[in-house]
């Protein structure tokens, strides 16, 4: 009879902020700070303070319409010295209006801009949907027109952030099993991690186990 070693984890549960290794071999802080649909004036304030009680990762998107005011948030933290750059997790949204190819590294490095960085530690298509492109500080909501970049296509582009050094690692967001299979059978560079809501009452079996067997990490949103 052969000896079984049980395979490492790639959870870190010993340090203050424990962290999951991803396929790209980057640490990611398990519990990530959220800003979806923090309100202007309070959202900057409340960074800070998620940072003071601990929050290492920061979850943002273009969309929320946010950013610029989470810039001067870490500025400020950067500033006095809370933390430094480094010892932030920061990821961040490509939204469905700047899918196409030309836009991709536009809509990138205008995020980037907006929040006084170099680059994301992860950076997400946030939804398999590709809109017709309304400008980067507009983008399209609702009444939108779809476009015709093909998912693999805006893909390759992601991949091209990673080449360049201003994304460290790249994943997805709600992308269902289908599309994941699609993705992670093309890919060059594989996705991350798939951020999808997954809580009690959507446990989505299916979809976690496909990406856990890929070695794509499952990032739930809306879990509480």
């Amino acid at each position: 009879m052969t000896s079984y070693t049980k395979p490492s984890s790639n959870f870190d549960l010993s340090s203050p902020s424990p962290v999951y290794t991803l396929n790209s071999g980057q640490t990611i802080p398990i519990i990530a700070y959220g800003t979806f649909r923090s309100a202007p004036g309070e959202v900057g304030p409340a960074v800070i303070e998620a940072i003071k009680a601990g929050y290492r990762h920061l979850d943002l998107a273009h969309v929320y319409g946010n950013e610029k005011e989470i810039g001067q948030a870490l500025k400020q933290v950067f500033d006095e010295g809370l933390v430094k750059r480094e010892d932030l997790f920061i990821t961040g949204k490509l939204w469905n209006s700047d899918h196409d190819v030309d836009i991709v590294p536009k809509a990138c490095a205008h995020s980037l801009s907006n929040l006084g960085l170099d680059y994301f530690d992860l950076y997400l298509i946030h939804f398999p949907v590709c809109w017709k492109h309304t400008g980067l500080d507009t983008p399209s909501w609702g009444k939108s027109e779809l476009g015709d970049t093909p998912l693999i296509d805006t893909w390759r582009a992601m991949e091209s952030l990673v080449e360049q050094g201003v994304c460290r690692s790249i994943g997805v967001s709600n992308y269902p099993l289908m599309l994941m299979h699609d993705l992670v059978t093309q890919a060059k560079i594989q996705p991350s991690c798939n951020q999808i809501e997954v809580h009690a009452y959507y446990q989505r079996e299916s979809l976690v186990n496909y990406c856990l067997a890929r070695n794509v990490s499952t990032h739930c949103v809306d879990c509480v």
